[in-house]
Parts: structure tokens; C-alpha cells; sequence
């Protein structure tokens, strides 16, 4: 029986790369038409502030909205303890049936300052403490969390960067309770020589699940996937059509692992597909749509919810 990987789509962080507002029935279609193709683990939404990232502004509507299959597992992307307080409040409102609820609240947190202030406008050691409060937060209200370690792979900002660092914040996260942890090469920057030893470092510092969020551009994802393959990963996000990217970072979005890339790759190593790509065929389409109408977004400083 072959290996079998876990895939996280991303539409929420497609959404927040464009520049025009999606209407909320437009995001509830396309999120359940993945839904519909058997995606069974989705990045949908973030609860953080309306005015720095207004197009996630709708999420708790959104998620009242989404179909609810069996296996259905949610993450919702969380900048401050205000916004792991609205994943419980709509846990609570919207339903509290195993699959009828936000199972992970995720946090960002980088590993170099100039990235923590300008995503969340927190210092790290700010940061630091907030993440304890949602962590604690997390727990009473039987919520996973989900920690995304942002420039995992190295930086911009010319930030001493080493994978002794992200070790050191990964076995702190771990810590504090985190189910499970992201690297996340936040604008693209990283080898596929520092992705394999960078996980490998990491993997074998800390017992909880472990995965990569990476933004690349097509020409690097083969060599980026395989080398976190060969490194032990078994956890990817990615989003279809490599739509979307971080904000707050650079002036250039580099766009998300597209799925429709990383399937193939993920097949030609042997692994097991929790869906394919003819199944994703309409989707990509939708997608392809959104961005034609909606188009993206350019870099900004404000309170973000990125990795």
C-alpha cells in the first residue's frame, strides 16, 4: 500500500490576495465545490481584524454556510486571542458536532521581528505572549492549534537565519501545546537544500505533526517538494491554480504550491492522493474565474494573518 501524505487547501489564503472584495456567495460556492471534489481539510477563513485584511471579513458567515461531510476539517487563521474567542464563538453558534465546527485556530508567528510587527504589528516577545493566551484559550474550548513558524526558511530583511533558530521556536510552540506545526517559506525565498534541512532539524527536535507551507513559483516547487518529501514531510498546504500569497511582506506576491503542481509531483514519489486532478478540474476553473474578476492585491503593512 503506498505512503499516503495529507494536502491542506488554502482558500483562504488565495482570498486574501486579492484586490477587489469576493462576494461571500462566491467564496461559500467555490469553498464547498472543494468540498464536493472530496478536499477534506481546508484552510477556509481568518478571524482577525476587518479593516487590515477586509476580505476575510465574512468568515464566521462563511463557515455558517459550509457543507459538512464526514472527515471535514477546518482551520481558521488567528492573529490575536480576539480572534480564537470568534473560532469558539462560532463554534458555539454555528454548531458543536465533530464536523460541524473550526477544528484549528492557526498563528502565525515568525522567527525574525520584522515580519511579526509588520504581519501582526507585535513585537516577537508580544507575539510570544499572545500565542500562550490562545494556547490556553485553545485548550478549554477543545480547539487544535495549528502554529505556522513564517520565514522559516530564511528572510528579506537581512535577519540573522539559521535552522537552529526555527528549531528553537518549534520546540517552544510545542511547549505551549501546538497540534501541530508549519514551516512556512513566507515569500518563496528558501532552496530546496534548506527545505530539506531545515525540516530535518526541526522534525527531529519535536514529536508533534509536522508540514510545510510553502510559496514557490512553479519552477521550483519539484525540487522544493521532493526535497521535504526526502526529508520526512507528510503534510503540505497548497492552493489550486498557486493563487494568493502573503501581503505583508515583500512588494511581489509569490504565490502558494499550486495543487494542481503538487498532485502530480506527490503521485510521481509514490504517494497516495486524497483526490486527484481531473476531480479538481472545476474548481480550477472557479478559481481561474476569481482571479480574473477580482484580481490581486499589493503589498501592505497592517495587522495580517499570513504565514
Amino acid at each position: 500500500m503506498a505512503d499516503t501524505v495529507t494536502l491542506t487547501e488554502c482558500p483562504r489564503d488565495a482570498f486574501q490576495g486579492f484586490a477587489r472584495f469576493i462576494p461571500t456567495d462566491r467564496k461559500i460556492a467555490y469553498i464547498n465545490r472543494l468540498i464536493d471534489a472530496g478536499v477534506r481539510r481546508i484552510d477556509f477563513g481568518s478571524f482577525v481584524s476587518p479593516k487590515a485584511v477586509p476580505q476575510l471579513a465574512d468568515t464566521a458567515g462563511v463557515f455558517e454556510n459550509l457543507k459538512s461531510p464526514p472527515g471535514m476539517y477546518l482551520i481558521a487563521i488567528v492573529a490575536n486571542q480576539r480572534g480564537a474567542e470568534g473560532v469558539a464563538a462560532a463554534n458555539r453558534k454555528f454548531g458543536l458536532t465533530r464536523n460541524r465546527r473550526i477544528h484549528s485556530a492557526g498563528f502565525p508567528l515568525s522567527v525574525n521581528e520584522t515580519f511579526q510587527r509588520r504581519n501582526t504589528n507585535k513585537s516577537l516577545d508580544e507575539a510570544w505572549a499572545e500565542l500562550g493566551q490562545i494556547a490556553a484559550l485553545c485548550k478549554a474550548e477543545s480547539i487544535e492549534l495549528v502554529v505556522y513558524l513564517s520565514m522559516a526558511f530564511g528572510n528579506p530583511y537581512g535577519e540573522a537565519h539559521s535552522p537552529k533558530q526555527v528549531t528553537e521556536f518549534a520546540r517552544r510552540a510545542e511547549e505551549l501545546g501546538a497540534a501541530c506545526i508549519q514551516l512556512a517559506d513566507t515569500v518563496g525565498v528558501a532552496t530546496a537544500t534548506q527545505v530539506g534541512q531545515t525540516f530535518s532539524a526541526v522534525r527531529g527536535a519535536v514529536k508533534t505533526q509536522l508540514g510545510v507551507h510553502l510559496h514557490a513559483r512553479n519552477n521550483t516547487l519539484r525540487a522544493k517538494v521532493a526535497a521535504a518529501l526526502e526529508a520526512g514531510c507528510r503534510l503540505f498546504d497548497s492552493a489550486i491554480g498557486g493563487i494568493g500569497g502573503c501581503p505583508f511582506a515583500e512588494d511581489e506576491l509569490v504565490g502558494n504550491l499550486d495543487t494542481l503542481q503538487l498532485l502530480p509531483v506527490l503521485q510521481e514519489h509514490g504517494y497516495a492522493l486524497p483526490y486527484t486532478v481531473d476531480g479538481l478540474l472545476t474548481c480550477a476553473a472557479e478559481a481561474q474565474e476569481l482571479q480574473r474578476l477580482f484580481g490581486s492585491k499589493p503589498a501592505h503593512a497592517g495587522e495580517g494573518d499570513t504565514p
